[in-house]
């Protein structure tokens, strides 16, 4: 089969799951309760990202990785920044590490 008909059916197939939606919905039409829904989604879908990840990141530590999930999920929450969070889970790392916890 041709590969160039190959190439664009796939894209193709996977720009129409992307685009139909603006198309068959405005923003201005959606109820309320599905409008607040919606707000939550790249919140989600970050969490669901961020968190697997968080929890491997020091190997062989889940409870240490965790407690640094915890830290940078606490100053995120006290300081509404992006480099504190890191750079607080960072420094609990290093700290575990030299305090000899790790």
């Amino acid at each position: 089969m041709n590969h160039k008909l190959i190439l664009f059916g796939t894209m193709i197939v996977t720009m129409l799951p992307r685009i139909l939606p603006f198309f068959m919905f405005d923003a201005k039409k959606l109820p309320a309760w599905m409008q607040d829904f919606l707000a939550f989604i790249p919140f989600t879908v970050l969490g669901a990202l961020i968190l697997p990840g968080g929890l491997s990141g020091l190997a062989g530590h889940p409870w240490a990785s965790g407690f640094c999930l915890l830290i940078a999920a606490l100053i995120a929450w006290l300081h509404k920044g992006i480099l504190s969070p890191i750079i607080g889970a960072v420094g609990t790392a290093v700290l575990l590490q030299l305090g000899g916890l790790l």
